[in-house]
């Protein structure tokens, strides 16, 4: 059983988004549900966040989500892709049985589901959404690794690949973002890159802004039964560089 952490709509109603947030390598839970809930649950007031513990427990509240201690220090980065690859796509499965399982406690449909996450976590989210079997809303990775070594996808929702400008690394940085994106379009995805200027590796306000901005845009509330509009494909959206 994944451990988790919620916070609570703002505006104390009924969540119309659900946003689930995968941490980096070595943090946890507790930590994302404060520092990225701070930033992110008062520009989406509306969404129920959900924040999960990775399974694999290195240490006293730090955790990962699939094991990747042989690849830290291997500067052949093509060999790190490939082998992270497969670890990802295993870890999937229990990760969308996760995704399932919180849905169903919190009365969620697919298109009111964003999957993020941030460095490993942006990994894990991108391969869970991917292999998902149904698409979500939308998927939003923040400096995710070895994103385009998912050559077989089993669902094809709206992706969002943010990195931090300064992250000039071709595993999960800027070029691995751009090169992910223009893949997943070749495809026939709706993705879309975004490179912060002057961002390292790190989780900041810009970075949440940019989710929040995704999942107003991706995701849409429940329809009333009497008063359902028309089907409407998702699409990622369109944000003027700085």
């Amino acid at each position: 059983m994944i451990n988790d952490y919620s916070r609570s709509p703002l505006n104390g109603e009924k969540p119309e988004t659900l946003v689930i947030f995968f941490h980096g390598y070595g943090s946890s839970a507790a930590l994302m549900a404060q520092q990225v809930g701070d930033m992110l649950a008062p520009l989406l007031p509306n969404a129920k966040l959900r924040f999960p513990d990775g399974p694999i427990q290195l240490g006293w509240d730090k955790h990962s989500w699939f094991d990747i201690q042989d690849v830290v220090t291997n500067p052949d980065l093509q060999a790190n892709k490939a082998t992270v690859a497969p670890r990802a796509a295993a870890a999937a499965k229990e990760m969308n049985d996760y995704v399932t399982r919180v849905m169903a406690e919190d009365g969620f449909s697919e298109k009111q589901v964003i999957i993020a996450g941030f460095s490993q976590g942006g990994t894990m989210a991108y391969y869970t959404a991917m292999l998902r079997g149904a698409d979500v809303a939308g998927v939003y990775t923040l400096s995710g690794g070895a994103l385009e070594n998912l050559e077989v996808t089993t669902a094809q929702p709206p992706a969002y690949l943010v990195a931090g400008g300064n992250e000039q690394q071709d595993y999960s940085g800027a070029p691995q973002a751009d090169k992910t994106a223009a893949l997943l379009r070749s495809k026939g995805f709706d993705a879309q890159s975004y490179i912060i200027p002057g961002q390292g590796h790190d989780i900041t306000p810009k970075a949440m802004s940019l989710l929040a901005d995704f999942a107003k845009a991706a995701a849409r509330p429940a329809p009333d039964a009497a008063k359902a509009p028309p089907p409407r494909r998702a699409t990622t959206p369109k944000i003027k560089p700085l």
